[in-house]
């Protein structure tokens, strides 16, 4: 890697209330265990990182991650910043189901939503205002006078919407991009704009 500044981009570990397979935004659980454990494992790769913030969205499962993280990196209370335009997308009705039980409850939305027509979910923030904050936050983040590094760890929607913020439209957008439990995304900053340097990887 050269000396261009960074974007580390974590989601979250696994909760407690099953994020792995449950629709969780607004609902602010904890980590589990698992996602401890899949928190520290990947802090190794970020230990020998300069960071000069820590940004998180303030909901318990991306700020707990922040804090193994900073901690294991040596990065002072101090300097974790929260940031109210990280929170995850909220699913309104749908929060805390899975799949196949928003598709038996409400299988008219989850038919648009699959097809990609829905904006957002029953009772829930619309998609529109969920990426005009989340790409408002990014792009404020990446243009700060900050120098070296930046870590933020969040949600897999702010994590997927923050590439198209930086590189363009239709990056990362899904199917393209999972973001799976504890994945780290990296983007660099050259003189040619924002690049990947790595996309949703794991320890």
């Amino acid at each position: 890697m050269s000396g261009e500044r960074r974007l580390w981009l974590v989601r979250h570990g696994e909760t407690e209330g099953q994020s792995s397979v449950r629709y969780h935004g607004s609902n602010d659980v904890p980590l589990s265990d698992l996602g401890r454990a899949q928190i520290r494992a990947l802090a190794p790769w970020l230990r020998d990182v300069p960071f000069a913030r820590v940004v998180h969205s303030p909901l318990v499962r991306a700020a707990e991650s922040a804090a193994i993280l900073a901690e294991s990196c040596g990065i002072a209370a101090e300097r974790l910043v929260a940031d109210e335009r990280l929170r995850e997308i909220c699913f309104g009705q749908c929060e805390g189901l899975t799949a196949d039980e928003i598709a038996a409850r409400h299988p008219e939305f989850w038919a648009r939503h699959r097809a990609g027509t829905a904006d957002g979910f029953p009772g829930g923030e619309p998609r529109r205002a969920f990426v005009e904050r989340v790409r408002a936050a990014i792009t404020d983040w990446a243009a700060a006078d900050w120098r070296s590094d930046l870590l933020l760890v969040a949600h897999r929607g702010i994590v997927r919407h923050a590439l198209p913020a930086l590189l363009g439209p239709g990056v990362g957008e899904p199917p393209e991009f999972g973001v799976p439990l504890a994945s780290l995304t990296v983007l660099c900053a050259t003189p040619n704009g924002w690049q990947i340097e790595l996309l949703g990887a794991l320890p």
